[in-house]
């Protein structure tokens, strides 16, 4: 008995040895609940873009970018990005409104695919959904605004959801004098 006892724990050694090899060849997939974001899937290398598409996001297509944090989607909702505030254009142009427009534009061409989320309250006083929103190759578009220097962060209550990653982006961004930080000084 004790012979068979010490071959089925080698052979359970052996199978938990190459399940090992296999995640770590192949990656993993891992769930993660964070204090500033819903749960999420991410498999290695999703973690550079940003934090990955929640599962709840649902899908939305690109009707039009009116200005740097305002656009409109084809199912008629107007949309204000959530944790961004860019520079304004138009009448009341500011520094690095116009290229914060360019940069959402060609981030978000008409008929884009997008995944969409809205934290705990979806819509601002002038009835605009306030939205966080991702590409099909999960690049988080309000926090590549940030880190990119066309957007400050600003983060109201009650929405919170990535307020830590808007934060340091915008501290990062801040810090290399990325966009409206170097051009607006």
């Amino acid at each position: 008995m004790g012979r068979r006892s010490g071959i089925l724990a080698a052979i359970i050694v052996v199978i938990a040895a190459v399940a090992a090899l296999a995640v770590w060849v192949y990656g993993q997939v891992t769930v993660a609940t964070t204090p500033t974001g819903p749960e999420t899937i991410t498999t290695p290398g999703e973690e550079a873009g940003g934090p990955a598409i929640p599962p709840e996001a649902t899908d939305a297509t690109i009707e039009y970018v009116h200005d740097g944090d305002t656009l409109f989607l084809t199912d008629g909702r107007k949309v204000r990005l959530l944790g961004v505030d860019t520079p304004e254009i138009g009448d009341n142009a500011e520094c690095y409104g116009d290229e914060a427009t360019a940069l959402l534009r060609s981030l978000l061409p008409e008929g884009t695919s997008v995944h969409v989320l809205a934290d705990t309250q979806p819509l601002d006083q002038y009835d605009r959904s306030l939205l966080l929103l991702w590409l099909d190759d999960a690049t988080f578009v309000n926090l590549e605004l940030i880190e990119q220097g066309a957007a400050e962060a600003v983060v109201l209550e009650p929405n919170l959801l990535y307020a830590t990653e808007f934060e340091a982006a915008e501290d990062a961004a801040q810090a290399s004098d990325l966009g409206l930080w170097g051009a607006c000084r």
